[in-house]
Parts: C-alpha cells; sequence; structure tokens
C-alpha cells in the first residue's frame, strides 16, 4: 500500500511540474508576439498626420481648363485667333463693276446679267388631244344623218315613199248571179225551151222520160263480166255519146249512155240561138272591177306602191377619219416644245437669264476702322475679277483664351483654404489583443 501510494504521489508531482512547464511557455510566446508586432499606419498613402493627431491631410490637386476663346468686343474669327468687327462704310461715289461674262442690263433695272439660249423640249400634243407628236387628234362628233330621200320616181309623204304605177284596168266580167245563167267559153247565157221539140233517137237509144235526151241503158246483168266490159253504142253522126258511169263495191261501170236530142236552129225561139244542142239567149256580163299591176294597190282612182325613204348615214366632219371604232379623229398641230432653264436662271422668252450683284474694288478712302487694324478678307477684288465675297473688317485686341485653374481632391474633402485635402485617420479603431493559448492537462 505504501509503495502504491508513492508511486502515485510521485506521478502526482510530474504533472504539477509538467503543468507549470507549459503555462510558462505560454506566457514566454504570448510576451514575445506581442512585443514583436509594428503599429498599423495613420493616414492612407501620400497623406500625412496632423499636428493634432486627429486627422490626415495632403496638398489638393491643381486642374487647368482651356475655355473656348471669346472677344469682350466685337466678333470671333471662325479660328477663333482674331476679335473683329466691321468697317465703318464711307458713303461716297463709287465705281462698280460686273463680274467676266456679265454686263449690266437696263431692262433689269441696270443688274449684271447674262443671257444664253434656252433649251427647248421636244414638240408633244396640245393639252385635251391625243396621240403622240406628228400624230395629234382629238376626238369630234359625227355630223346628223341626212334628209329621207325615195327612188327615183317616188315621192316622200311624210316617212313613206309613194310611187304612182299605171292607171288601172277593168278586170275580167262576170255572168249575173243567176240558176238560169251559165258561163261557157267566157260567155254568159240562159238555156230556153226549143219551140218545136224533135223526139227522134237512133236506136238503140230512146227518148229519156224527162225528155231531150237520148239514153241507152247497160243492158247486162248486175255482176257479169259483160256489165263490166260494155261500151256506149254510137250515136247519130256529129253528135257526142256521153257516158254515164257508176261505182259499185269499188268497181266502176257504165251505167247508161246518152245524147242530147238533136235540135235545128229552126227548132230556137226567136232571139237565141242553136249551140250544140241547146237553144242559148246570150246574157251581157257584168263589168268587173278595176285592177292594178302586180306590187300596186288600188287606192281611189290610182294604182299606187309604198316603200320606206333611206337616210344617209351620220358620217365624220370634212377634215376628220372615222377610227376602226367608230369614232372620228381630227388631226391637230404639234404643240412646240416648251423652252427651259437650269434652277439657277430665270426664263426670258428663249433665253435663260442669270443675274450677279456688282463687284466693287475696296479702298481706304471707303472704308474706315474707328478701332484696330484695318484687313480685306474673301476674294471678288478687281485683281481675281470673278469673286463676290470680299468683306472689310477691323482686328481688334487678341480674344481671351479663358484658362482656368481648380484645386481637387482625388479622396476626402477640400479644406477651407482651398489648398489641402482632409481624411480621417485610418487606425482610429486599435487592434484587439493575441489571448494565450489555454493549457491541456491529460493523465
Amino acid at each position: 500500500m505504501e509503495a502504491t501510494k508513492k508511486i502515485s504521489t510521485t506521478r502526482a508531482a510530474l504533472l504539477v511540474v509538467a503543468a507549470l512547464s507549459m503555462l510558462l511557455s505560454g506566457l514566454f510566446v504570448a510576451t514575445a508576439s506581442r512585443s514583436d508586432a509594428s503599429p498599423p499606419p495613420a493616414c492612407p498613402d501620400g497623406f500625412t498626420l496632423q499636428a493634432d493627431g486627429k486627422a490626415c491631410f495632403k496638398a489638393a490637386d491643381v486642374v487647368s481648363t482651356d475655355g473656348a476663346n471669346t472677344c469682350a468686343e466685337g466678333q470671333i474669327t471662325p479660328d477663333g485667333t482674331k476679335c473683329w468687327e466691321p468697317a465703318r462704310i464711307l458713303p461716297q461715289e463709287g465705281t462698280t463693276y460686273c463680274p467676266d461674262g456679265y454686263s449690266p442690263d437696263n431692262s433689269l433695272g441696270g443688274m449684271c446679267a447674262r443671257f444664253e439660249a434656252a433649251t427647248q423640249l421636244d414638240a408633244e400634243c396640245p393639252a385635251g388631244s391625243f396621240g403622240t407628236a406628228g400624230g395629234c387628234y382629238i376626238f369630234v362628233a359625227k355630223g346628223p344623218a341626212g334628209d329621207l330621200t325615195c327612188a327615183a320616181g317616188s315621192t316622200l309623204s311624210g316617212s313613206t315613199c309613194v310611187l304612182v304605177g299605171p292607171a288601172p284596168t277593168p278586170g275580167a266580167g262576170s255572168c249575173p248571179v243567176s240558176a238560169t245563167v251559165f258561163l261557157t267559153g267566157g260567155q254568159c247565157y240562159s238555156v230556153v225551151t226549143p219551140t218545136t221539140v224533135n223526139d227522134d233517137c237512133v236506136a238503140p237509144f230512146a227518148l229519156s222520160a224527162a225528155g231531150g235526151v237520148c239514153k241507152v241503158a247497160n243492158p247486162n246483168a248486175v255482176g257479169t263480166q259483160a256489165k263490166l266490159d260494155w261500151t256506149c253504142p254510137a250515136g247519130p253522126t256529129g253528135v257526142t255519146v256521153s257516158a254515164n258511169t257508176e261505182t259499185f263495191n269499188g268497181v266502176t261501170k257504165i251505167a247508161s249512155c246518152t245524147y242530147a236530142v238533136q235540135t235545128s236552129p229552126s227548132d230556137c225561139p226567136t232571139g237565141s240561138q242553136l249551140v250544140g244542142s241547146q237553144c242559148r239567149v246570150p246574157v251581157a256580163l257584168t263589168a268587173g272591177g278595176l285592177q292594178c299591176t302586180a306590187g300596186y294597190g288600188l287606192v281611189g282612182s290610182q294604182c299606187l306602191a309604198y316603200d320606206n325613204p333611206t337616210a344617209a348615214l351620220a358620217s365624220c366632219p370634212i377634215g376628220s377619219l372615222e377610227d376602226p371604232q367608230g369614232q372620228c379623229r381630227k388631226p391637230v398641230l404639234d404643240q412646240a416644245g416648251a423652252y427651259t432653264c437650269p434652277a439657277n436662271a430665270a426664263l426670258n422668252n428663249k433665253s435663260c437669264v442669270y443675274t450677279t450683284g456688282f463687284l466693287i474694288d475696296p479702298s481706304p478712302t471707303l472704308y474706315k476702322c474707328d478701332r484696330g487694324v484695318r484687313a480685306v478678307i474673301g476674294s471678288g477684288s478687281s485683281a481675281f475679277g470673278d469673286g463676290s465675297t470680299v468683306q472689310v473688317v477691323c482686328f481688334l485686341a487678341d480674344p481671351d483664351p479663358n484658362l482656368a485653374t481648380a484645386a481637387t481632391c482625388p479622396i476626402g474633402a477640400l479644406d477651407t483654404t482651398g489648398q489641402y485635402c482632409i481624411v480621417a485617420r485610418i487606425d482610429t479603431a486599435p487592434a484587439a489583443a493575441v489571448a494565450a493559448p489555454t493549457p491541456a492537462f491529460t493523465g
């Protein structure tokens, strides 16, 4: 037990010594570290700490600016190198002249003028016409239609042509309307009974029951071929026998034959005449109406024909032509081309007029400088002869260059003197102390 206790006491003593050694080492390191560090700067680069230590300062930067030249009096030249004012003109008699190629023209109020021939444009069709130069035309209306006319021999009556034809002629006569009047061969007659009747008939003909006719019937039986083949027997010499036929069941046959009883002229009453076997009394024809030649109609006592008149169609007036569309074109003359001039000239009849101002020769007696130095600028003197921008001026003092300087601070603020830039100290917050390490014990 004592041996164990002794070992424990020894170990404890060793631990205490080790701990003290480590503590002393840490304090030494901390002390050494704190004594070797340099202090932080108080001002930014280029700045110096003020005597009172409150802030930092440095001299302000000076910046120069060059403004545009200006003139206190007069005007400045375009290049900014001179001050000037126009010279004063002294009223006096002067001599003026025109540039080369120009001369004074009284019609233009004595202005300097130059004349050149104007340019004439190509010919064209006049306003309101059509076509192209060399073939210009206008449209004109056709003339009215001509008067109504009729063919030769006709007469215009209103809107109708009337042609008078040959005189009318009586038409063919006709028989009076009567049951006893007959027309044969253009002759009208009535039949009268003979005063003596001759009843002699040549066999096999026999006098008919009605008289005046000798008749023989077909003697053959009905239905026989002989009935169909039978023909009329011959009559007296010079007498015509007539066959009277009938048709039955589509078959035609002679039923009987007849001839007129022969009468002699002495058998006819007075005033009649024997024609064939008849005693005829002539009857006068009733005259026919008037008739006109074909193509004419009877109007009153004249034969007239009617026709439509003709009228001349509307046509183009003399001096114009009808085109394929039926319109009348009248040629017109070309319009001469207009005369033109360039934009900087005026047209005067057939000439172009160019005008310009007079030129003068500046002289000391004409212009005067009340101050400054007299000078002539521009061109156009008699030595050149073609300019027009001559100007006499008076050069004054040189212009003010307007140079300026100003103090400025890249950082900080300008002080009240305008000479220094002031900034705050950059070390106003002290650095924190470095702590010693804490020892750790084991065992």
